[in-house]
């Protein structure tokens, strides 16, 4: 009987382990077919060609799917966050939001591999806590690293070597590697001996270097999405929850240590915030030695770190915890709301100096993105009030996964190059009085026109912007300069719009006034709305731009040709250019 059992068991089991390998087999095929598709529109760069991959990864995986009964709404959901994300490549121009899209489009397929694996403990990040999702994301990272291993193995690799070993094929093989040696030698020496049989195996002209790199390129990809594959398919590798609790146990004493001399050090800070918030540049001063502006520079990066940090030290705390300790959670629940509360006056502060900041020395894309990042852990820490200073911790995790994707999709549809080049432009009316100040006869100290800088910053605007902010740029440079004629910053002013005028030449010119056009401009795959756009802005206002004004010997003239001819002596603004 138990024999019978037995072969019973292992009938049953054969069936499975072929259908196991052939699914691993066709996996196998798919991640190499998706790793040349990734070399053909990713080699040089992303851009419309990274959305078009997506769409094929993304069919591909539902139709895998679809032999397992398709794809929940929540995994569903996953892929059509990484394909929003993909698609903002084909949108924006900008590089630096495009590494923070990159990486939600990366933790979205992730997620999605996480949720669709069958060993995966977690199918779903509802009712998860952190140290889950951290896991599970961790876990098919991993897997992605080095789960092509897995993959060979199920595709049966073992027993092709085997195969190998023993009959037909192991003599065809010995056969081979006898035969290919003799082969080389003797091919050589008669293709030496008689040129015209040598010219018949000559070998044509192959540029290796590139054929390597499109080999290398195929390879990660093709390595990746395998790996990704086997985790999210065919892994059968049983992984657990992380146990409760961690390394370290905390008690009633530990929590009111830790938090406490926290809550003390929070308030002592914040009390002095407020000091400076109604005490003005004059207590700053006195305080300090600072001005307002130099006390805006300061803190406002500390800060940030500062708010992000305490997360993980209220979330690890109250891991540490033991469930049974309703006196210890207790504590740390009372002493979590002071925390949260001056947390918040903590980001105050430092939205407060961001705000100074940009009065004094306008806005930028590491200013909006960080200010934008202090706005989602506004969000993250009402949350985290809401759930788990309530009793609801597994309901935190999944609030705080989403309301991060939610805050970066906003930011990505609404331009921030574009918003920050028109908050510098529109900040340069706020300067023009600052500009006639210095520029009059009562301070001759400040009218070098060295010492005076341009209202709006335009080597900034037409050098660290992309294509997503040209057509404003563009719009501020054909108007008028904002600064009064004779004045010092009015010299600043057009030396820094005639050097703008001939680094958007260089960058987005289009036709013979171009010499060194972008090489995304002539590659499809690379193109984007917001690449598209800086084009049009530039083609349709050359005109207007080549009468901007520059400096030379006879005083301010029309750009008109210059990047066409050597620079003259005297001519001021172009000739020392410092464009990339």
């Amino acid at each position: 009987m138990r024999l019978a059992d037995t072969t019973s068991d292992t009938a049953a089991a054969t069936p499975a382990k072929r259908e196991r390998a052939a699914t691993a087999r066709r996996l196998l095929l798919d991640a190499v077919v998706l790793g040349g598709l990734a070399d053909a529109f990713l080699h040089n760069g992303f851009g419309v060609g990274l959305f078009i991959f997506m769409l094929v990864c993304a069919g591909t995986f539902t139709y895998i799917e679809r032999g397992r009964g398709g794809l929940s709404r929540e995994q569903a959901g996953w892929m059509l966050t990484a394909l929003f994300f993909a698609s903002i490549f084909a949108i924006r121009d900008s590089s630096e939001l495009g590494f923070y899209n990159f990486v939600a489009m990366l933790t979205a397929l992730a997620l999605l591999g996480a949720t669709s694996s069958p060993a995966s403990p977690v199918r779903t990040i509802l009712g998860q806590r952190v140290r889950d999702l951290v896991h599970v994301l961790v876990r098919t990272a991993a897997l992605a690293a080095a789960g092509v291993f897995g993959l060979l193995n199920a595709c049966g690799l073992g027993e092709g070597v085997h195969e190998l070993r023993h009959g037909r094929v192991r003599s065809v093989v010995r056969a081979s590697l006898i035969a290919i040696p003799l082969l080389l030698v003797f091919g050589v020496l008669l293709g030496t001996a008689d040129p015209l049989f040598g010219s018949l195996f000559r070998l044509p002209d192959i540029d290796f270097p590139v054929i390597m790199s499109h080999l290398v390129v195929a390879g990660f990809f093709a390595w990746v999405i395998g790996g990704w594959l086997y985790g999210a398919v065919v892994s059968d590798r049983p992984a657990t929850r992380l146990r409760e609790g961690m390394l370290v146990t905390l008690g009633s004493v530990d929590i009111m240590i830790v938090l406490g001399a926290l809550v003390a050090l929070f308030a002592l800070f914040v009390g002095v915030q407020i000091g400076w918030l109604f005490g003005g540049e004059h207590l700053v001063r006195e305080t300090t030695g600072l001005s307002y502006a130099q006390y805006a520079r300061h803190g406002f990066f500390e800060l940030v770190w500062v708010s992000l940090l305490v997360l993980p030290v209220l979330l690890g705390s109250r891991s540490a915890l033991r469930d049974d300790d309703t006196a210890a959670i207790r504590r740390h629940r009372l002493l979590s709301i002071p925390i949260v509360a001056l947390v918040g006056g903590i980001m105050a502060s430092a939205l407060g100096r961001m705000g100074l900041y940009v009065h004094y020395y306008g806005l930028s894309m590491d200013r909006v993105f960080a200010s934008v990042f202090m706005f989602w852990l506004a969000i993250v820490f009402g949350w985290y009030a809401v759930t788990v200073l309530r009793g609801r911790v597994r309901d935190f995790a999944a609030g705080m996964t989403i309301t991060g994707f939610v805050t970066l999709g906003a930011l990505s549809l609404v331009n921030p190059e574009a918003m920050v080049a028109r908050a510098n432009i529109t900040r340069a009316n706020a300067a023009l009085a600052v500009v006639d100040s210095l520029g009059s006869p009562a301070t001759p100290s400040a009218a070098r026109p060295e010492t005076v800088a341009s209202p709006i910053d335009y080597a900034y605007l037409s050098v660290r912007l992309s294509g997503d902010a040209v057509k404003d740029v563009v719009t501020a440079l054909v108007a008028k300069p904002v600064s009064p004629v004779g004045s010092p910053a009015r010299s600043a002013e057009v030396r820094g719009r005639c050097d703008a005028v001939r680094t958007l030449f260089r960058r987005w010119g289009t036709g013979p006034v171009d010499w060194n056009l972008r090489r995304s401009g002539r590659d499809w795959r690379l193109w984007s709305v917001g690449e598209s756009e800086a084009h049009r802005a530039m083609k349709g206002n050359e005109h207007a731009l080549r009468e901007v004004t520059c400096l030379d010997g006879s005083g301010e003239t029309p750009f008109g040709d210059r990047e066409r001819r050597p620079a003259r002596p005297g001519e001021q603004g172009y000739v020392e250019q410092r464009t990339p």
